[in-house]
């Protein structure tokens, strides 16, 4: 039964309350399926909100980054994320959540409940994102988000909030979003996304993420590595389809079987390539 409720406005007071070892106290966070309070295992929250963590802007490492308390109704109307690798980032959130929910979900919220719909979290991986956490005002650790996927739940560790998520510049990149669902917005069955940029017609870089097809988000590394730095074809995508293949490890359910799901990642992932390809 929740306890406590608190809305500090600095952060040495967040982390004399997240710190504390006598009560079970975590940052509250929204998701795009939120859940009430009580269902939580947590005896008192701490609201962010005024400790500046809403943002989306370019760092001079020229590198996005946005805040963990940034809404996916800011995601998805931000004119920096749509010129981001055809705008995917911006088209995930909004087949995340309806209107409504998109003005109360996080960033943070997509990123720590493997339940939430795979969009924003698929197409931040292909991003080449990092998740920057902090323990104290001076102390902050870095995450690669194909680590952070693999166990969500548990990468936090008591009193660690999440600061923000950054990425590389990919202006001039190209990306495709392909998934299949029940419904154009229902929660995607299989999903991919792909980022590609080509230089004088050879792959300088690629970013490929698929969901659905394992238990969590998954990288597709071997792919990205077969992909760069070679001139793009139909024969690299259909290698790129079966190498997800090999590397889907689905787990069946009503809304689709492991084989529809094996399948459906070689079919999706040589949809994206195309898809990126072309734009």
């Amino acid at each position: 039964m929740t306890k406590e409720f608190h809305r500090p406005e600095t952060w040495s007071k967040a982390h004399q309350l997240l710190n504390r070892s006598d009560v079970h106290t975590v940052p509250l966070t929204v998701s795009p399926r939120p859940t009430a309070l009580n269902d939580r295992d947590a005896d008192a929250f701490v609201d962010l909100e005024k400790l500046s963590l809403q943002y989306i802007q370019i760092g001079e490492d020229n590198r996005v980054h946005i805040g963990a308390m940034t809404t996916l109704q800011d995601l998805y109307l931000s004119d920096l994320i749509k010129t981001q690798a055809s705008g995917i980032l911006s088209e995930a959130a909004y087949l995340s959540a309806t209107h409504g929910l998109r003005n109360l979900a996080s960033i943070a919220g997509t990123l720590t409940d493997p339940e939430n719909p795979p969009d924003v979290p698929l197409v931040l991986l292909s991003l080449d994102s990092i998740v920057t956490v902090q323990k104290e005002e001076n102390q902050i650790r870095l995450v690669a988000l194909h680590e952070w996927m693999k166990d969500c739940n548990n990468v936090l560790l008591p009193g660690e909030v999440i600061l923000e998520v950054s990425f590389p510049m990919h202006a001039a990149a190209k990306g495709a979003l392909v998934r299949v669902s029940l419904t154009p917005r229902d929660k995607a069955i299989v999903a991919v996304a792909a980022v590609l940029s080509v230089e004088n017609a050879v792959c300088s870089h690629a970013g490929l993420a698929l969901a659905g097809s394992n238990p969590t988000v998954v990288r597709l590394l071997d792919a990205e590595s077969l992909l760069r730095d070679k001139a793009l074809s139909v024969e690299l995508f259909d290698q790129c389809a079966s190498l997800a293949e090999k590397q889907a490890d689905p787990i069946g359910n009503y809304r689709g079987s492991v084989a529809y799901r094996t399948a459906m990642a070689s079919v999706l992932t040589r949809r994206a390539l195309h898809q990126a390809y072309k734009a």
